[in-house]
């Protein structure tokens, strides 16, 4: 957990400038941090995966907790950073110089359960839940800030406005719990907008994967025109009448008014 003062001492340290074209805004408040530590201490994985450790804000404290840990760092300063750290500390840990977008994750061999941690760059968040959502990587559960707004979209529900593809999508693979708020003035440099942590558990017996979010995806395409309509380029309009008047569903059904186990269930019929 890093203050202003020790942020700014550990950058001259490094030698590292904050990025703006990485979304690097670090974490400078204790108590966020502390939730998130807290939290991770509580599920106890066998690996923990943090993408964009920064300074060490996080990281610090994760090194702490038992089982393996493995570091994913896009700046390159920062991965010779903890690589002298690491020798520094003596201290056992896996550093991958990469972007978590493009990774191969199913190289990576973890142990599992594995908890992902992150303070996440706002521009890669949605797809990175995504491609969590759609791998089957041994990921338990996930610790992730986000930008408040993704992160109330990811909570939505039925016909809210903020309600559509990536809440479907997270909704069916993870329960989502808000943890605890962060304004801008608990980040160096600060952001211009809040930020909020959420922790995803994973639900189990759920058998989907990116088929089934190309389909909510295609489902939610024109979010005004009815769902039997956007769904038309992919299934047989008399199938589609059949399979929605199966499932209870009316023909000028909209994406936004279909909950996330309704959508299961529709993708699983058709």
């Amino acid at each position: 957990m890093h203050t202003k003062k020790e942020l700014d001492s550990k950058l001259t340290e490094a030698g590292v400038t904050p990025l703006k074209k990485l979304g690097q805004n670090f974490l400078v408040n204790p108590l966020i941090c502390q939730k998130i530590i807290q939290e991770a201490s509580r599920i106890k994985p066998a690996t923990i995966i943090e993408i964009g450790p920064g300074l060490g804000a996080l990281t610090d404290d994760l090194l702490k907790l038992p089982g393996e840990m493995v570091l994913i760092e896009l700046d390159s300063g920062l991965v010779k950073y903890w690589e002298a750290q690491k020798n520094q500390r003596g201290i056992d840990y896996k550093i991958i110089h990469g972007d978590a977008l493009q990774l191969d994750w199913n190289s990576l061999e973890i142990k599992k359960p594995a908890c992902l941690v992150s303070n996440l760059p706002y521009s890669i968040a949605a797809s990175l839940v995504m491609d969590m959502s759609s791998m089957d990587l041994g990921m338990e559960n996930m610790i992730l800030m986000f930008q408040k707004e993704v992160a109330e979209r990811l909570q939505a529900q039925v016909n809210d406005e903020d309600y559509g593809m990536l809440s479907v999508v997270a909704q069916s693979f993870w329960t989502i719990t808000k943890l605890i708020d962060a304004g801008p003035q608990d980040f160096h440099p600060v952001p211009n907008v809040g930020s909020r942590v959420l922790g995803f558990s994973k639900i189990h017996g759920v058998s989907l994967g990116k088929e089934f979010i190309s389909f909510v995806k295609q489902a939610f395409s024109q979010r005004r025109k009815k769902m039997i309509s956007n769904l038309g380029g992919s299934f047989e309009k008399d199938r589609l009448a059949k399979v929605f008047e199966s499932q209870g569903l009316s023909q000028d059904t909209r994406a936004q008014e279909l909950s996330a186990s309704q959508f299961q269930s529709l993708f699983n019929e058709l």
